[in-house]
């Protein structure tokens, strides 16, 4: 009885041993994204690269509703490997455009920096895709002011133009 007990506790203890830790998914160091925002071009696409899980730089290029729309930019995760990351975004590019039609036609873009902050949402299941929501703030070029009061004094009616934008995309991991 005694050697079945003890057989039974090294047996045990050897199918404890057969267990393993799962291997942690190494996080993309390239990522393509699909959004619409500031940091997509305008309705387009975003190329990152993560030389560190917390560090970014990307660029886009989008459609713009006045032209083709381009931005370049660097990005902060401040804790890349959670499955809910916070992300800090500074970047220069298209962040203003005008479109007038009718008795004349209008289609310029404007270009300056832009601050934002928002989240990625990673699945726990795969941990390289995810999806983008920031917040950005554009620090608009003067000449997008001028622009809109001259053509407001001619007639034309523009929408409001927030102050914050919002900007909502998915990412596919590709390494």
């Amino acid at each position: 009885m005694n050697r079945i007990i003890i057989l039974l506790l090294v047996l045990g203890s050897l199918n404890t041993w057969a267990q393993f830790e799962p291997v942690a998914e190494t996080p993309s160091t390239f990522s393509l994204g699909l959004g619409i925002g500031l940091d997509y071009g305008g309705i387009g696409g975003r190329a990152t690269f993560s030389p560190i899980p917390s560090f970014g730089v990307f660029g886009s290029l989008g459609y713009a509703i006045a032209g083709v729309g381009f931005n370049a930019g660097l990005q902060y995760r401040i804790s890349p490997d959670n499955n809910i990351v916070p992300v800090l975004t500074a970047m220069y590019g298209y962040n203003a455009a005008l479109k007038v039609t009718g008795a004349f036609e209008v289609n310029e873009l404007y270009y300056g920096p832009s601050l934002g902050a928002g989240v990625e949402f990673k699945s726990k299941r795969n941990t390289k895709n995810y999806f983008s929501l920031e917040l950005l703030v554009p620090f608009r070029d003067s000449q997008f002011d001028k622009d809109r009061e001259f053509y407001k004094n001619l007639g034309v009616e523009f929408n409001d133009v927030f102050p914050v934008t919002i900007s909502l995309g998915y990412h596919f991991g590709l390494n």
